[in-house]
C-alpha cells in the first residue's frame, strides 16, 4: 500500500480520521436500534459496518495507520455524548470497547499482512475475518469484567460461551469478511475523485470536514439521548 506524498501528508491524515471517525460514531448509535428493533443481533451489523469505514480509510490513504486514528475518532464521538447528557462515566463503555477492539485487531491484522491487502479481496476478507472472530472472542472474555452489562451476564450458562461464538462472533466474521473488501473497492473509487479534489480545494476541505464531524457528534448526542 503505497501512494504519493500528498496522499500521505499529515493534514490529509486528519481529514480522513475526522470525516470517517465521526461517521464510525454515528453509525455506531445510529444503526443500534433498527437493527434491535428488527429482531436481529446488533453486533454483526453494526461492526461489519465499522469495518467498511475503516476500510474506506485504507483504501484512501493506503496505510495501516488510519484505521487507530478512525477508531479513536469514532470512540470520541461516543463517549463525548456521555458527559455532555450528564451520564455516568461508564454507560456504554462495552460499546467503546468493542469499537477500540475491532480496531486494534484490524490494525494488527493490516500490519501484518500488508503486502497482502493490495493483492485481493480474498486477503483482505480472510484478514477482516480473522480480526473480527479476534475482537469478538475477547470482548466476549473481558467485556464481562470490564462491564458486566445485561446482554453479557445473559450468557452465564453451561454452553453460554458457545451459544455466544455462534450467535454473534461467526456472523459477526462472516459480514466482516464481505464488508471489508467492499469498503476498500469503494474506497479505492473514492480516492480516485478525492485526491485531485483534495489538492484542488485543501483551504476548504479541512473545515467542511471539521463542520461535518460536529454534525456527527451532535446526531450521536441526539441519539443517544433518546435511548438509541
Amino acid at each position: 500500500m503505497t501512494g504519493n506524498n500528498e496522499s500521505l501528508s499529515w493534514k490529509f491524515y486528519f481529514f480522513n480520521i475526522i470525516l470517517l471517525g465521526a461517521l464510525l460514531g454515528l453509525a455506531e448509535a445510529f444503526l443500534g436500534k433498527f437493527i434491535r428493533n428488527a429482531g436481529l443481533p446488533r453486533s454483526p451489523f453494526v461492526t461489519a459496518t465499522g469495518f467498511l469505514i475503516m476500510a474506506l480509510g485504507l483504501a484512501v490513504f493506503k496505510q495501516g495507520r488510519v484505521i487507530p486514528g478512525i477508531t479513536l475518532m469514532g470512540i470520541l464521538c461516543k463517549w463525548l455524548a456521555v458527559p455532555i447528557l450528564g451520564l455516568p462515566l461508564l454507560c456504554q463503555v462495552n460499546d467503546h470497547f468493542a469499537i477500540l477492539l475491532n480496531g486494534a485487531f484490524l490494525f494488527a491484522g493490516v500490519a501484518a499482512f500488508r503486502k497482502h491487502i493490495a493483492s485481493g479481496w480474498k486477503a483482505r476478507s480472510a484478514v477482516a475475518g480473522l480480526a473480527a472472530f479476534g475482537a469478538g472472542a475477547t470482548f466476549f472474555a473481558l467485556g464481562r469484567f470490564v462491564s458486566p452489562c445485561a446482554h453479557l451476564l445473559s450468557f452465564r450458562y453451561a454452553s453460554g460461551a458457545a451459544t455466544y461464538m455462534l450467535t454473534r462472533v461467526v456472523p459477526v466474521t462472516l459480514l466482516a469478511a464481505v464488508s471489508f473488501p467492499l469498503g476498500y473497492a469503494l474506497g479505492r473509487r473514492l480516492e480516485k475523485r478525492l485526491l485531485p479534489l483534495w489538492l484542488a480545494r485543501k483551504p476548504l476541505l479541512v473545515p467542511l470536514a471539521g463542520t461535518f464531524a460536529l454534525a456527527c457528534l451532535g446526531l450521536t448526542v441526539l441519539l443517544t439521548a433518546v435511548g438509541f
